[in-house]
């Protein structure tokens, strides 16, 4: 495990040590469930203090980018939960059944609100009628991974909002009360900085990168049914697609 530091450098030898384990990591010379170098070792490759790697690593154990294990050692985590973007819509509760992982949801929040401009245009309701909003937090392992904040038309699913989410999936109860089968959504992803609200929900620091997705989506005759944001934890998905070239 070869990394380069300048003791001549403005940048602090800790950050350069972080992101030079970041580099082994992104070109695949680290990968999940490798084992890096002893803090000892580090140090006397280094010449540098163990105080100083020891903020190194932290830095990194704090991004979800790699673990100690008490006896063991210092290894290496990659993301192992996927999303596949091809063409058939599933929900986040979907996907994570088919990769057979078990989950566990935890509602936060569950009340009717009045719709502002901007959810109104998204729902195609009138301004301060009624929507549910929905907030919960998706578990795997006792590890929190996604925030998913829901806003649903409740003219299309009756008594939605007696529902207890914490244990249903949304999609599912959205055909079951309105007897329709959703039809499509129209998603967008960006990348951002977590910031102090939900990164307290999300047990990251406020400076973190996380996942966004928007999303819509839509029963038939293109008449919207929820509008929602999920907050994914950037070191625990992976966004995958399969491409054709015509």
């Amino acid at each position: 495990m070869k990394i380069e530091i300048d003791k001549s450098s403005m940048v602090p030898i800790y950050e350069q040590i972080a992101d030079g384990l970041r580099d082994l990591m992104y070109g695949g010379n680290l990968q999940d469930g490798d084992k890096i170098d002893s803090e000892q070792k580090m140090c006397m490759d280094l010449g540098i203090s163990r105080a100083t790697v020891r903020k190194a690593l932290n830095i990194l154990i704090k991004e979800g980018r790699i673990r100690k294990i008490h006896g063991k050692g210092t290894y290496v985590i990659q993301p192992n939960v996927e999303y596949s973007l091809n063409d058939k819509l599933f929900s986040f509760a979907e996907s994570l059944a088919q990769q057979q992982l078990n989950y566990e949801t935890q509602v936060i929040k569950q009340e009717l609100l009045p719709a502002n401009k901007k959810i109104a245009e998204q729902l195609k309701i009138d301004v301060g009628n009624k929507y549910l909003y929905l907030e919960r937090i998706r578990s795997i392992n006792n590890e929190k991974i996604m925030l998913i904040e829901n806003r649903i038309n409740v003219k299309h699913c009756r008594g939605i909002e007696n529902s207890n989410f914490n244990n249903v999936s949304l999609f599912a109860k959205i055909e079951e009360l309105s007897r329709r089968k959703i039809s499509f959504a129209k998603s967008s992803y960006e990348a951002l900085i977590v910031g102090s609200e939900r990164g307290k929900l999300l047990d990251l620091a406020p400076n973190l990168p996380i996942l966004k997705m928007q999303q819509t989506v839509f029963l038939s005759k293109n008449e919207p049914v929820e509008y929602g944001s999920v907050w994914l934890k950037a070191n625990k998905y992976l966004l995958t697609t399969t491409l054709q070239r015509r």
